[in-house]
């Protein structure tokens, strides 16, 4: 009984059978085989582990091309979210290759790795900190009865580190531009910071002033070699400034602020908090007294006219006895 089913499965029949067990074998083998297909991906790499003091050089890979196999329909899968890895924990400065991991569990299933770089090639820089200006800029335009008269920003230079040759091709540090539109009244704005890559500072914003005045109010200018004064100096005393002239910036009325020169200006310094005294033959409360504040007004045009700033500022002033009060204390 069984001998007769064994020879009809196998024997009855058989080229027929050997036909089918032929192509049946051949579909198998289509259906597996002949539609797998390859891919290229450019996986982005993540540089992980970097020393702190070290940077990429510009032009480091930024992707790698992974070749991967499987059925067409498999291959169709997005590639969002991977990454390939390298490793810098112990990179040190220059070119060197590094091992390129990629871990295959971030493809789907029936999905293999074919090729991949097993190292790039990755140059490393030393860092540099430097402390740099900060440039405002902008976008737009005042009101047209209204101009720009300065930006700035606080705190105005700031100490950002970075790779060596990205520092050394930066002059300013600039801010995202700040929008003037219809503006007709200065105001404060916190702004960000346009950091190159790889470049880091202890905060990425910046308060900005915007100072916007009527056209009419808005001429300024630097006069210069304003005689610097004394006042209410001790009369034992002999003084001598550090700086016998100040540059005084001044904002006003355009015609007004042209026709002003030096001799409009009266700038002196207030000493009467310094004495001699006969009796010990000393100078109080100091001999030399730094930060001396310095004042200034206009004699001309003032109405017009105010002053911005001086420079500058605060002198140093040196005392010494007069030659006639100094025998006089020896007496």
């Amino acid at each position: 009984m069984i001998s007769r089913i064994l020879k009809e499965i196998f024997i009855t029949d058989l080229p027929a059978k050997l036909v089918c067990l032929i192509l049946g074998a051949g579909i198998w083998f289509y259906v597996e085989y002949a539609r797998v297909a390859q891919a290229t991906l450019n996986i982005p790499v993540e540089y992980t582990k970097k020393p702190s003091n070290l940077y990429l050089k510009s032009g480091q890979p930024r992707f790698a091309k992974i070749t991967v196999r499987g059925r067409e329909e498999f291959l169709k899968f997005p590639t969002t979210g991977m990454k390939a890895e390298v490793n810098l924990s112990n990179a040190k400065s220059g070119e060197a290759e590094y091992p390129l991991l990629f871990d295959t569990r971030q493809l789907p299933e029936r999905v293999e790795v074919v090729a991949k770089p097993e190292k790039i090639r990755v140059a490393l820089e030393k860092g540099e900190s430097r402390v740099l200006p900060v440039k405002v800029l902008t976008s737009g335009n005042p009101d047209p009865q209204f101009r720009v008269l300065r930006l700035s920003a606080e705190p105005t230079e700031m100490e950002v580190e970075g790779p060596e040759e990205t520092m050394k091709a930066l002059a300013a540090l600039e801010t995202e531009p700040v929008d003037l539109d219809g503006a007709r009244a200065t105001f404060r704005k916190k702004v960000s910071l346009r950091l190159p890559d790889q470049v880091r500072s202890e905060t990425k914003n910046v308060m900005v002033k915007i100072e916007i005045v009527p056209r009419e109010l808005a001429e300024e200018r630097q006069v210069k070699a304003v005689p610097l004064k004394i006042q209410n100096l001790d009369a034992a005393l002999s003084a001598e400034l550090s700086d016998k002239e100040v540059e005084i910036l001044v904002r006003g009325e355009a015609t007004a602020v042209r026709r002003l020169k030096a001799s409009d200006f009266y700038a002196w310094v207030n000493l009467s908090d310094t004495r001699y005294n006969a009796r010990t033959g000393t100078i109080l409360p100091y001999a030399t007294e730094s930060g001396v504040p310095v004042r200034a007004r206009i004699l001309a045009g003032g109405r017009r006219v105010r002053i911005v700033a001086i420079t500058p500022d605060k002198v140093t002033v040196r005392f010494s006895v007069r030659p006639e009060y100094a025998r006089r204390g020896a007496e």
